[in-house]
């Protein structure tokens, strides 16, 4: 195998890997990247098992071949190189990069114990529109839980439904939830959809979406089998297994006794708030709304029985005074995720979820359990 690149475009399809090769192994391939050249292509993979990025660049002077090596120690020794040509020739077991007068001698091993990683097929694909999809994972993906005995939150549910005529485009809801709060979002699509899916996306795979949803405009095709799913651009895929598993009905959460609402400017609770925490419990991250009339208190008492204050005006409909605390930091993300300008709560009494929602926009809402404080 030998191949010439420039520095650069090596650098932009090493660095597209990098989150997914593993660190810790009991595979030494895992840690590397797979190199394969043909016909003037070079497509370069990583996995670990689970979550797989393949991206491809154009090459020159090609000797067709494959090898693996150290992911992180070619990105490394790329990165410190001069923008200049490469010259990268397997010789034996060893690959000699050369730059300028640099040269790297670096240990591989054979591509033929790299994990195969599975084809773009699937019996349901769509185009989804890259702005849209970013948008919905930003306002869910917080939300996503972190305890590993309850695996099928541990991701985000995404449902597709097709539109009640063929010709009509179909709707996307996103859903996560760890049982503290819960965010969904739903959307229209689109394109039109013969039918619909339903799938769970890791942790994982969501941070890696996210990243590559953001290196540039151009629209993702979405493939989703019995096991995986696929993001695919021309020059960049992800693969990723699927969460097995049921997820819980997210509108059995949503609450419907709700009745008394608290209208705020959204940025100003959410300063107020970021203030106020403070001085919360680090562990707890409590604070306490004490809400009355149309003014609404923050609190927080650090264990060092310091305090914060601050009083802020609200439109609030009751007629009682609600007393409610929240974990800051959940409370906070809420907000962050919001985008309107206003913040409605609809609550029922101190100890109940409260319904969080933008009261301009439908198309998501927001779901919190309140705490002792």
């Amino acid at each position: 195998m030998e191949f010439f690149i420039d520095r650069d475009p090596f650098l932009k399809v090493l660095t597209r890997i990098q989150t997914v090769v593993e660190r810790r192994n009991t595979m030494p391939v895992l840690g590397n990247a797979l190199l394969e050249v043909c016909d003037g292509i070079l497509t370069v993979s990583a996995t670990d098992l689970e979550v797989a990025v393949r991206t491809v660049t154009e090459v020159e002077g090609v000797v067709d071949g494959a090898l693996t090596v150290g992911a992180r120690v070619l990105f490394d020794v790329v990165k410190e190189l001069p923008p200049k040509a490469l010259r990268l020739r397997k010789e034996g077991e060893r690959l000699l990069l050369t730059c300028d007068r640099a040269r790297f001698d670096l240990a591989t091993l054979p591509a033929a114990q790299f994990p195969e990683i599975p084809k773009p097929e699937g019996e349901f694909r769509m185009v989804i529109a890259r702005h849209q999809l970013a948008t919905m994972l930003e306002k869910t993906h917080f939300a996503m839980s972190t305890d590993e005995t309850r695996y099928v939150l541990n991701g985000v549910f995404v449902q597709v439904t097709a539109g009640a005529e063929p010709e009509l485009p179909g709707r996307i809801r996103l859903v996560a939830t760890d049982t503290h709060r819960m965010s969904m979002v739903e959307q229209p699509l689109e394109y039109p959809l013969p039918d619909g899916r339903e799938v769970i996306l890791p942790k994982k795979t969501v941070y890696e979406i996210r990243r590559m949803l953001e290196e540039d405009e151009r629209d993702p095709e979405l493939i989703i089998s019995a096991g995986h799913v696929q993001l695919i651009k021309p020059d960049l895929s992800l693969i990723s297994q699927v969460v097995q598993g049921r997820f819980p009905d997210w509108r059995r959460v949503v609450p419907t006794g709700n009745m008394v609402r608290l209208t705020a400017i959204r940025e100003a609770l959410h300063q107020v708030v970021k203030r106020i925490s403070t001085l919360s419990h680090e562990k707890t991250l409590g604070v306490r709304l004490i809400i009355q009339e149309n003014r609404m208190r923050i609190l927080s008492v650090s264990p060092e029985q310091q305090e914060a204050e601050e009083e802020m005006g609200v439109v609030y409909d009751g007629n009682v005074k609600l007393d409610i605390g929240f974990n800051a930091r959940y409370l906070r993300e809420i907000l962050i995720a919001m985008t309107g300008d206003t913040v409605q709560f609809a609550l029922k009494d101190d100890e109940s979820p409260v319904l969080i929602y933008d009261p301009e926009s439908g198309e998501a809402l927001f779901v919190l359990m309140p705490m002792r404080v």
